[in-house]
């Protein structure tokens, strides 16, 4: 199946303890690059993640934002340690009379100061948290698939409709090469015997001179080739995991196609070899969309 590189998902999920939001984007890359952004005290369970968007997501930049709440906080205590709060009481204290400051201490300057709320946190289960965690992961995933296979199949019947199209530019190439030996040889004894007036043309030269043009100007070879390669790429569309491969093969077709337009003798091939580059340029585009 054709899957595009972009697409977009994002699941919810609640129970007693958390609310889990999971927004998740994909857009083109080379290589495979996903970069997570998770709560710090919920690290561990990030490799996981990755793990699993890996394993269905084999090309493309990931972005993945992961927000978790506590919905109830009967588990978190707090408490004040007063040995550092004296401490600071009593440098307050004294910078107070130090500057003959009369204004009193008030308690919000000493609980602001850090590390005097001590707040203490019961261990969470790590293992359900991943696994709740990991089925969020799961739903935001599927909606992102889903959406990259739906703009995976608009660039396949995209990419039909210009196959289709160089298809028929490339029949016309070869209606066009079967008579360029044939138009040569008129033009070129028309041209000789413009310039020898009524001298005798020698045939042998002649015979020469064209039988060099056919041989440097055949594209026989390259016609068969850029066929063939449009036939891999057609076969490769509707695969899994076929970008890189479309690619290459788009990069043999441009090959061929710029040989055809070197060596064809024509104006007429010249102008539909234009026409190809132009139609294997916006494959390319398409291709590097897929995964």
């Amino acid at each position: 199946m054709t899957i595009s590189m972009t697409g977009f998902g994002r699941a919810t999920a609640e129970n007693e303890l958390l609310k889990v939001k999971i927004e998740m984007k994909s857009v083109n890359s080379r290589y495979h690059d996903c970069n997570m952004k998770i709560p710090r005290a919920y690290s561990f369970v990030e490799e996981k993640l990755k793990k699993i968007i890996k394993q269905q997501i084999s090309r493309g930049k990931i972005d993945v934002y992961v927000t978790i709440k506590h919905i109830d906080n009967s588990n978190v205590s707090v408490s004040v340690d007063m040995d550092l709060a004296n401490q600071y009481f009593l440098g307050i204290q004294k910078v107070k009379d130090s500057f003959l400051i009369k204004k009193e201490i008030e308690a919000f300057q000493i609980t602001s100061i850090p590390g005097v709320f001590v707040t203490d946190e019961e261990e969470i289960d790590e293992k359900l948290v991943l696994q709740f965690i990991e089925n969020t992961l799961h739903e935001a995933l599927d909606g992102l698939l889903t959406m990259k296979k739906v703009e995976g199949k608009h660039i396949y019947l995209d990419m039909q409709g210009k196959i289709s199209e160089l298809t028929k530019y490339i029949s016309e190439i070869k209606k066009l090469s079967e008579t360029l030996v044939d138009d040569y040889k008129e033009k070129l004894q028309k041209r000789i015997e413009e310039l020898l007036n009524e001298q005798d043309i020698d045939e042998n030269r002649l015979s020469q001179e064209v039988a060099y043009f056919a041989d440097k100007a055949c594209i026989d070879e390259e016609l068969t080739r850029l066929s063939s390669h449009i036939k891999q790429f057609s076969g490769n569309m509707s695969k899994d995991q076929t970008g890189r491969k479309l690619d290459f093969i788009i990069q043999e077709m441009n090959r061929e196609i710029n040989t055809i337009g070197s060596k064809a003798n024509s104006l007429e091939i010249t102008n539909i070899v234009l026409e190809c580059k132009s139609i294997v340029e916006k494959l390319r585009e398409q291709a590097m969309n897929l995964e």
